[in-house]
């Protein structure tokens, strides 16, 4: 088994792990070894934003996972994909860009003892992670490496949908990353000239220019190996050969919500009596690993229109496809430069709330099942969807290894809607999207509701319909949350509780939903990760 040694290791290209290992390298004084499961695989689908619908669907550039099945979801197991590929999910993502509610961060630090995590701490981390050129300066990044554009150009059904939301009494929001963090607004994409700026295409781009950095792809880390409670390095794979790499300085787990847990208890961290019944020696008994896992839970209405061409036409007319494709082409903007949704508002299902608690969104096409895993169906009609999440679910389920095979699939569940306010947030939306349908500059286009049917009136029929058809919004986080109490498996400093020199640096450490998408904020923790590695002595 050969042995190599490096500063750090680092597991995971995506979101965290491609930040942080770009801004040890610009450093200048460490090396890193960056380990990627995944290819470089430069399919066109993964640069170009509408490419999603084939990624998602496939197994090139994506891990097929898939949750146990869920007890309040009639059994159905729910499919959580995650990116297989450098720049990890961040290559095959949807790209919409939400820093998070103020609110919520400063939540972080006050209810789980988090110094440094509140909004104004990170805040101008954000900034250094962008560049927004139409925001405010005090609020926005002018010269970050990851290129924020909103979408365009706009239809008249889309500012109608603007319109319907006012109308049905949500503020107007000129930009939600702005220290706000609620109204309805156009979408913001991490793209430029319409061409996604994943953590591949941005952090890594200009990292693996440094003689300090190693990429290695198709590399599964298999366990960190420690000498009694210091991490000394990590067993890993590639081309089917087991190699051990050395960190002279630290390990940092930036796998997400899903592997991350699963590397932590096949290297003898977690619940002992989990590890013991699948014959792995215990190095550390820490029962919160691989618990808090949470997810939004996305419910779509779909409705038949009037007067506009949406994705359902567009999808079935080979004139209209290569209209889009030459927009794209030439202008960088259009419909193939977003994954299919357009705006988004956030806001308060009662006025008493301190937060807004609930998410709107409007879906340029519909169909039976817009989010199964093998297939995409559009209506024969031109449709749209209202999809709607609640912004911060209560229901908590687990990640845990099914057994010491680092190549078998971990079990996974969010336990959706166990939670009755989560039960409760989830109606609300749906009245909030029927009251938006409603309003006269959408019945305008004809807007009629087609699933579940404006005649599913009652809680319990609309929860059935949610019961069968709702699906993830691809957020799984809080696998190993932050905290200063027992159940946390990292501190503030991202540092595995009661071990030396591993931290965790991706959205497996987010306590709660922080915000309605998790790239931004998975980008940031590498950031900070990145602030406390580089103060270190």
């Amino acid at each position: 088994m050969s042995t190599e040694s490096y500063d750090y290791i680092v597991v995971g290209s995506g979101s965290g792990g491609a930040a942080l290992a770009d801004a040890l390298v610009k450093d200048g004084r460490y090396s890193v070894l960056l380990l990627e499961s995944g290819a470089d695989d430069r399919w066109i689908w993964t640069r170009i934003p509408a490419g999603v619908f084939y990624l998602l669907r496939g197994s090139r550039a994506v891990s097929r996972f898939f949750t146990e099945p869920e007890p309040h979801m009639n059994g159905r197991s729910i499919f959580w994909p995650r990116g297989h590929v450098v720049g990890g999910s961040s290559t095959v993502n949807g790209m919409i860009w939400v820093h998070g509610d103020p609110a919520e961060f400063d939540h972080w630090r006050d209810a789980y003892g988090l110094p440094g995590w509140g909004y104004g701490d990170l805040a101008p981390l954000f900034r250094r992670l962008e560049t927004y050129a139409p925001g405010d300066p005090a609020r926005r990044g002018k010269d970050g490496p990851v290129t924020i554009t909103e979408y365009a150009p706009h239809a008249p059904l889309m500012d109608a949908f603007i319109d319907a939301c006012v109308g049905a009494g949500i503020p107007r929001a000129q930009d939600y990353n702005a220290g706000g963090y609620q109204g309805i607004g156009y979408l913001q994409f991490n793209t430029k000239r319409g061409w996604r700026q994943g953590t591949r295409e941005t952090f890594l781009k200009r990292a693996r220019l440094s003689p300090k950095l190693r990429l290695l792809t198709d590399a599964r880390a298999a366990r960190v190996t420690f000498d009694g409670r210091r991490a000394t390095g990590v067993v890993y794979s590639h081309h089917g050969e087991n190699r051990t790499a050395e960190a002279r300085r630290e390990v940092i787990l930036c796998a997400g919500a899903i592997e991350t847990p699963q590397i932590l208890e096949l290297s003898g961290i977690g619940q002992a009596a989990l590890l013991k019944s699948h014959g792995i020696d215990v190095v550390h008994d820490l029962p919160g690993v691989g618990e808090n896992a949470h997810d939004h839970l996305h419910t779509r209405l779909s409705y038949r229109c009037k007067n506009a061409v949406t994705l359902n036409q567009i999808m079935r007319n080979p004139v209209r496809k290569g209209l889009m494709a030459a927009r794209f082409a030439l202008r960088g903007n259009g419909l193939m430069s977003c994954s299919g949704q357009i705006s988004h508002a956030l806001l308060k299902s009662t006025p008493d709330l301190a937060q807004p608690d609930i998410k709107i969104q409007l879906h340029w096409l519909s169909s039976p099942d817009a989010r199964d895993p093998k297939h995409l169906v559009l209506d024969d009609h031109p449709g749209i969807s209202i999809g709607t999440f609640p912004l911060r679910p209560k229901s908590r389920g687990a990640v845990h290894i099914r057994s010491a095979d680092p190549t078998e699939s971990p079990a996974m569940s969010a336990n959706y809607l166990e939670h009755p306010d989560d039960v409760a947030a989830t109606l609300a939306g749906i009245r909030i999207a029927r009251k938006v349908a409603a309003q006269p500059t959408l019945q305008r286009f004809g807007v009629e509701e087609v699933r579940p049917g404006p005649d599913i009136l009652e809680d319990d029929a609309l929860m059935d319909f949610v019961r069968q058809s709702a699906q993830t919004s691809y957020h799984p986080v809080g696998t190993c949350r932050m905290g200063n109490d027992p159940d946390a498996v990292v501190g503030p400093d991202l540092k595995v509780r009661g071990i030396e020199n591993l931290r965790i640096a991706d959205a497996s450490v987010f306590p709660t939903m922080c915000s309605a998408n998790t790239n931004a904020p998975s980008m940031l923790v590498g950031l900070k990760a990145a602030e406390f590695l580089l103060a270190s002595p």
